[in-house]
């Protein structure tokens, strides 16, 4: 069975890039354009999500230090990829997840969730 893996990002042409990158390397994705999608959609899920790769600014009230936060409560052992456009929010992550700033190189985004999904990250 392949990984599942819950990508929330805003903008929808990262979303779209971000979403086929991680389909080339097998992964099962899930996308969710704003934070409140992304917490419906973990509340909503019976299988476990292996990821979550979430912006941190969703532009609606919920960013993704709360959507990560639910994850990790429904979904343990979720693994947590922050991306940013905001160098400021590297410094405001709660926890020990990956970051990523944008812009970034979506191919190398997919092989790190993959090797975290995997085991090898």
């Amino acid at each position: 069975m392949r990984a599942r893996v819950l990508l929330v990002e805003d903008e929808v042409l990262v979303a779209d890039l971000v979403d086929e990158a991680l389909r080339d390397e097998g992964l099962d994705v899930v996308v969710a354009h704003s934070g409140v999608e992304a917490l419906s959609r973990l509340a909503g899920e019976s299988r476990t999500f292996a990821a979550l790769v979430t912006d941190i600014n969703l532009g609606d009230h919920v960013d993704g230090f709360e959507v990560a936060r639910e994850a990790r409560a429904l979904h343990p052992g979720v693994k947590v990829i922050y991306v940013t456009g905001k160098p400021s929010n590297i410094y405001a992550a709660e926890d020990e997840a990956l970051m990523f700033p944008k812009p970034f190189n979506v191919v190398e985004l997919a092989d790190q969730v993959r090797l975290l999904v995997n085991g090898d990250g």
